[in-house]
């Protein structure tokens, strides 16, 4: 048990997909219900998922989560970030931000606190059977603590704009629901765009393993966030352009989303 995370109030902002398996698998790995707090967008629906899976006591808001809690994860989609607000926090705060797209600075902007850093991890399935991918940016004890908790096969990357790549690897599982990574076509459209970033290819093999076996469309509709990136993959792959096309289209989304 890593003593130090234990000891800490974790607040996640955003219950969905992410959110609540992230919260799952704390309470699954023995974190104190009593230290986990859940905000969420006022959704009928999330309620629904909070309440089936006996998480309503931990329903919180935004502003006690910021008061009250050590650790604030960040698992809204980037196109809601603005709507949480302005946090002003200190740097006695770790803010954890598993947002695609929205940078450092761009946070730092927002909630204040200098101590920020990014995750971008496979998707919820992967979190709840501890199998995820993940790659961060930048390492710190009490992120790494948490990452090893949640069983990321965790990758540090030395610059963040790396991370974009990893945002690309984990639409993967659901992609290649589509696009099957064994055709030879594929696998060479998935060298070509990791040409500029080898490690790619290697987090793409591993994320081939994350493809479910059965219900495949369910899987892609419980990942694929409207207007998101995985989406504009799918978009592309649907109108008849390569893989490779189609995973530089989520790039291009994701770039658009930074802004």
């Amino acid at each position: 048990m890593c003593k130090d995370l234990f000891d800490k109030r974790i607040g996640i902002i955003g219950a969905g997909n992410i959110g609540l398996s992230v919260a799952l698998k704390l309470l699954e790995k023995g974190f104190s219900r009593d230290n986990l707090s859940l905000s969420y967008n006022a959704s009928i629906f999330t309620f629904e998922r909070l309440y089936d899976n006996d998480l309503v006591d931990c329903i919180s808001s935004n502003s006690r989560i910021v008061d009250e809690c050590d650790v604030i994860l960040l698992c809204v989609p980037p196109q809601r970030f603005k709507e949480i607000g302005d946090f002003g926090l200190d740097d006695s705060k770790l803010v954890v931000s598993f947002m695609a797209a929205i940078s450092i600075d761009d946070i730092i902007s927002q909630c204040g606190t200098s101590n920020v850093v990014r995750v971008i991890p496979t998707g919820p399935d992967s979190i709840r059977d501890s199998r995820a991918v993940a790659a961060c940016y930048p390492s710190c004890d009490l992120s790494d603590e948490l990452f090893g908790v949640l069983d990321f096969d965790c990758y540090t990357f030395d610059c963040e704009d790396d991370l974009d790549y990893m945002v690309i690897a984990g639409c993967l599982p659901a992609v290649f629901c589509v696009a099957d990574p064994s055709v030879s076509d594929n696998r060479d459209d998935i060298c070509r765009f990791g040409r500029d970033f080898p490690v790619f290819v290697e987090i793409a093999s591993k994320c081939e393993d994350l493809v479910p076996r059965e219900s495949g469309d369910d899987f892609v509709s419980s990942v694929a966030t409207g207007g998101g990136v995985t989406e504009a993959i799918l978009s592309g792959l649907d109108s008849g352009k390569s893989l490779y096309e189609s995973l530089c289209d989520g790039l291009e989304r994701n770039e658009e989303l930074s802004k």
